[in-house]
């Protein structure tokens, strides 16, 4: 084998030196490719404030985030799905219900177990998921007050008290956003 003249031979230390850079290279290039979304963080669920880190934290690892509300308005009762590369990570759903209605009429034939009522009963969560009834009359047709949930599809021991920080200020945000009576 016959060597170009311009380049010279590299020695066995050179060698060394330049395998071992390259594996240090590839090492940092792949533990930071694991930490952290492929996509900007939201500070929003279709339009609504939410806490951008938590949902940072929630959100599943992949390349790219899509928001879907459906044809369906707040006033008639909006879902905000988050897709990660095509799945379904984080849902915020509403439905409104008739004057009277109560969080603990929404989980009277739930299956959930451990349901915590947090903030004097203002709000819930399980082990996946958060949710609060918000009287808003006069906004819908549907009816005088609309139950809101987020919940995180692929949940593990961290979702709960996530959705516990998560929930409270969202749900303050879609009060607003539907301009209920204060």
């Amino acid at each position: 084998m016959k060597m170009n003249d311009r380049t010279p031979p590299l020695s066995g230390r050179a060698l060394a030196v330049a395998a071992l850079c390259t594996l240090s290279l590839s090492a940092c290039t792949s533990s930071s490719d694991d930490e952290g979304l492929s996509y900007p963080a939201p500070d929003n669920m279709c339009g609504i404030p939410a806490n951008k880190n938590i949902l940072e934290t929630l959100l599943d690892d992949g390349d790219e985030l899509k928001q879907d509300s459906g044809y369906f308005t707040l006033e008639e009762g909006q879902f905000c799905h988050m897709y990660v590369d095509g799945n379904d990570s984080v849902v915020s759903d509403a439905d409104w219900q008739k004057n009277g209605y109560t969080l603990r009429d929404y989980f009277e034939f739930s299956e959930l177990k451990r349901v915590r009522y947090i903030e004097g009963g203002k709000y819930a969560s399980w082990n996946f998921g958060v949710a609060t009834v918000i009287p808003c009359p006069g906004v819908s047709e549907k009816g005088d007050v609309v139950v809101v949930t987020v919940n995180d599809l692929k949940w593990n021991e961290k979702s709960q008290p996530l959705l516990e920080k998560l929930g409270p200020p969202y749900f303050d945000a879609y009060k607003k956003k539907l301009g209920c009576p204060s």
